[in-house]
């Protein structure tokens, strides 16, 4: 079974498309407290930290956004060093100030194959800066919000 990780670009369109104070929309965030449970979904700390206007929206799921293993710190100097991936670095750097979680994430999954990265950035406007080109160079499965709430059978 897959286990998905999720970028603050789609925990951003969660709360744009989806508010949870909407209630038509409870069996989602039902269904995502299930998987945050169950261990099935999480974040990085560097995912809540991009979140500074919304923090307050995500404070009952603080918890979900963990510290990385010294496995994956090591996959993000990886990334980080890798002349493959020195447009994505170097636009990364340069675009965030100080939180920028991508790399963060690639590393997660290049841990463990089983763990898809959900995240709104597209490849088709300047690929080589965005986390689906370092995936598809990764061989890890990314996806946009609307996949994986149908995949996980919410829509």
């Amino acid at each position: 079974m897959s286990k998905y990780i999720i970028d603050s670009s789609s925990l951003d369109e969660l709360e744009d498309k989806y508010p949870m104070d909407i209630s038509v929309f409870e069996p989602i965030y039902s269904k995502l407290n299930q998987m945050f449970e169950n261990g099935n979904l999480f974040s990085i700390r560097e995912v809540y930290e991009e979140l500074r206007d919304s923090q307050e929206y995500w404070d009952d799921y603080e918890e979900c956004f963990r510290e990385l293993t010294e496995k994956e710190s090591e996959n993000v100097t990886e990334i980080l060093d890798s002349e493959e991936f020195s447009v994505f670095v170097n636009w990364g750097l340069k675009e965030n100030d100080g939180h920028w979680a991508d790399p963060h994430l690639v590393a997660c999954a290049m841990e463990d194959s089983n763990l898809v990265i959900i995240s709104e950035e597209s490849s088709r406007n300047k690929p080589q800066r965005k986390i689906p080109y370092v995936c598809s160079k990764k061989g890890i499965r990314c996806i946009k919000l609307l996949e994986f709430l149908r995949e996980i059978e919410i829509l």
